[in-house]
């Protein structure tokens, strides 16, 4: 009579796994990583976050109370408006508040947010409109004296608008396009680089475990083949990035005739009218949302999309190729996929940050280091960055990819054809320390 063995199956496997070192190493770090991942971006909030100073134009004399919180940032009330924007121009201050008194319509103020260089953050204009959306409906809970419904109504639905406008050209700039963009543009970056990185890392493992790689190498060099498969993959993922942008160009442009188009002749006679008489033109809901799209350089912000799209996947995929090279299967690489994707998962937790103060020393530092860059640098872009940031930043990350490229090969070398061995850290140190 056969006995049931599945206790012993059951108590080999359970012993096998957690006598090795690697899970009792991931079961101490793992909780802490959470917890710093976590804490992370409240710790980095206000890490070196510099205070800026702004001058503010009210001709209503009603927000005082709005900028007299507590904040890092400096409030100054100045009455000559001429002489405040000559302040930014010289860069005497870091921007100009104008509460124009026309811009009060009943319930509604509209208020101009002037800049040079440092553009405000969705979150910093926000919360400038909610301080003086609180005074105007104290100011206008005083004028009605009562509550009625009317009256409740009117305060109830009080709101101040702040649009951000770049001194030089006078252009509005819309912070809360320019965040969802470099949100997207980020999360795609690292979104890729998962995908068309796990694309290599099982090519070869798949290629090891079936031995074709020694058919292979029988042919060409281990750093051959390495490089071949990084490139290959490589323009597998621009031809698709290439295809998307232009299929996106193309319904942009077809939306904007279709919607754009519907304007019946009545209107657009009223239109010319308006512009005739000088009087302003309100955009419609397509006019404001093609304003919104053609306040961003969506070519330029393409363009450096490819450029780290290209130098984050080629950095990341040596490291891929690397893992897939040191082990024997798929549930192998967990131990070495933690130190690669802890960058990309920081970069993720911080981009909040990033969003909030794109000039900050926390998206800077993350914008420059390489094994963040590509996320960090494409959330910033949007919002405007130097030229001489955007070229160090690059140039950095070239150099990142010549390391992890040159580190992988050696790795890959001999991993690529080591059998029957389970690799530890310390194996792979002995890999790297050999001489070619």
């Amino acid at each position: 009579m056969s006995r049931n063995n599945t206790w012993v199956i059951l108590q080999r496997e359970y012993l096998n796994r957690v006598k090795k070192k690697s899970f009792l190493v991931m079961t101490i770090l793992m909780p802490l990583l959470f917890v710093a991942l976590i804490f992370a971006p409240a710790l980095l909030s206000n890490v070196g976050k510099q205070s800026k100073s702004y001058l503010v134009v009210d001709e209503t004399g009603a927000y005082a109370a709005s900028f007299s919180e507590a904040t890092k940032d400096r409030y100054t009330f100045v009455a000559d408006t001429a002489a405040a924007f000559d302040s930014l121009r010289a860069e005497v201050c870091d921007g100009v508040i104008y509460i124009a008194a026309s811009g009060l319509e009943s319930n509604r103020q509209n208020v101009d947010f002037f800049y040079m260089t440092s553009e405000p953050s969705m979150e910093q204009l926000n919360g400038i409109s909610s301080r003086m959306t609180s005074s105007l409906r104290q100011k206008l809970m005083q004028e009605v004296g009562g509550m009625s419904p009317e009256a409740y109504a009117l305060v109830n639905d009080a709101d101040v608008e702040i649009g951000a406008r770049n001194m030089e050209t006078g252009e509005q700039t819309y912070s809360e396009v320019k965040t969802v963009l470099g949100y997207v543009f980020g999360f795609l970056i690292y979104l890729f680089i998962f995908m068309f990185g796990g694309m290599i890392m099982n090519g070869v493992i798949e290629e090891k475990t079936n031995r074709i790689v020694e058919v292979l190498i029988s042919s060409v060099r281990p750093m051959q083949l390495l490089t071949g498969k990084i490139v290959g993959i490589s323009l597998v993922g621009l031809t698709q990035l290439l295809i998307w942008g232009v299929l996106t160009f193309v319904l942009i442009f077809v939306g904007g005739l279709v919607f754009g188009g519907q304007i019946d002749a009545e209107s657009l006679a009223s239109a010319q009218q308006m512009a005739a008489a000088g009087a302003p033109i309100e955009l419609d809901a397509m006019g404001k949302v093609m304003d919104m799209i053609h306040s961003v350089n969506l070519s330029r912000l393409f363009g450096i999309f490819i450029a780290y799209f290209i130098g984050g996947y080629l950095l990341y995929a040596a490291l891929f190729a690397a893992v897939g090279a040191a082990v024997e299967n798929e549930n192998d690489t967990s131990q070495f996929m933690l130190p690669i994707t802890i960058p990309l998962i920081l970069s993720i937790v911080v981009s909040v940050n990033i969003l909030n103060d794109p000039n900050g020393p926390v998206a800077f530092w993350f914008s420059m280091i390489p094994f963040t860059s590509p996320i960090a640098m494409m959330i910033r872009v949007p919002f405007g960055v130097p030229g001489w940031e955007l070229a160090l930043s690059l140039g950095l990350l070239v150099l990142g990819c010549i390391g992890t490229t040159y580190v992988a090969a050696k790795i890959y070398r001999v991993g690529i054809l080591m059998y029957g061995k389970k690799t530890s850290y310390k194996e792979l140190w002995k890999w790297l320390k050999y001489k070619a």
